[in-house]
């Protein structure tokens, strides 16, 4: 996509866990969603913004919250490291706008 059009982003943390030699190794890894005008993209999908219907967040400590994206494919969580009150209300203001 044009950076040019991106509206706003956030970044999350994708986990991955493995076993190896009888341990559990844990890989975090940095990605981000991007909203546009018409889609919304994180590192896995990719959602026509018809097709995300709410943004919700949910502190669990003072560093870290999870964004959940309610989507036709389900709720997807995402673990997040800063305020979404930006993104969300970008995400809120364009779905009152093609509505």
């Amino acid at each position: 996509m044009d950076q040019l059009n991106l509206l706003s982003s956030i970044t999350y943390i994708d986990t991955e866990r493995s076993i190896e030699a009888g341990e559990m190794k844990i890989v975090e890894t940095e990605c981000n969603i991007q909203l546009y005008k018409d889609e919304l993209v994180t590192s896995a999908a990719k959602f026509h913004v018809a097709n995300v219907w709410d943004i919700s967040y949910k502190s669990f400590s003072s560093d870290a919250s999870l964004l959940y994206l309610h989507t036709h494919r389900g709720v997807l969580t995402y673990k997040i490291h800063t305020d979404p009150d930006n993104f969300v209300a970008t995400f809120k203001k364009l779905k009152n706008e093609n509505y």
